[in-house]
């Protein structure tokens, strides 16, 4: 039986965003020989910046980018900026391997948060992925056969910034643009 397009798809997205998000995992550890995480993130704000410039033309310009919950999004941009300072400041301290196991645990969080703020429900499947997710994790990262160090709790707080963040953007769908989402990331 083969695939649907529409799964292919999104396993071709899935496939595309994992290859990106190692490319920037390796890009950021080199990077931060050279400069520090604060550099980082602002280049990484600029760019994102004048990548998003087009788009932002094309929905109308900047009136299109009129937040209806402004406090909402700067709240999302703080906790996603400091998700991410702690993702880049983790791949200095502890493997790429860890990291991105940690980060892992951010789907995880999401599910739990969207149940939590956002009234959505989980089944007995998605029960079961969230522990066996969790498992998955933990036989990864190995809690018990070294001690936890300070890197590992900075890519789980990162993680869970990223959930916080995902959650908020899954709440702000509801009144904005998927670009007025972005520019105010």
């Amino acid at each position: 039986m083969s695939a649907t397009p529409s799964k292919t798809m999104a396993a071709l997205w899935m496939a595309g965003w994992l290859s990106l998000m190692l490319v920037m995992a390796v890009a950021g550890r080199e990077t931060t020989r050279e400069l520090n995480v604060f550099q980082i993130m602002e280049v990484r704000s600029v760019i994102g910046f004048t990548l998003l410039l087009p788009f932002i033309y094309r929905a109308g310009g900047f009136k299109a980018v009129a937040a209806r919950r402004l406090p909402q999004h700067l709240a999302r941009n703080g906790v996603h900026y400091f998700a991410q300072l702690g993702w880049f400041y983790a791949l200095t301290l502890i493997g790429i391997g860890q990291v991105v196991a940690i980060e892992f645990t951010m789907p995880i969080c999401t599910a739990i948060l969207s149940v939590a703020c956002l009234g959505e429900r989980m089944g007995i499947w998605k029960n079961l992925v969230v522990v066996l997710g969790v498992i998955g994790v933990v036989i990864i990262v190995r809690p018990g056969t070294n001690e936890i160090v300070p890197g590992q709790l900075i890519a789980l707080a990162a993680a869970v910034g990223f959930a916080i963040s995902v959650t908020m953007v899954k709440s702000l769908t509801r009144t904005d643009s998927v670009v007025t989402i972005l520019f105010w990331m």
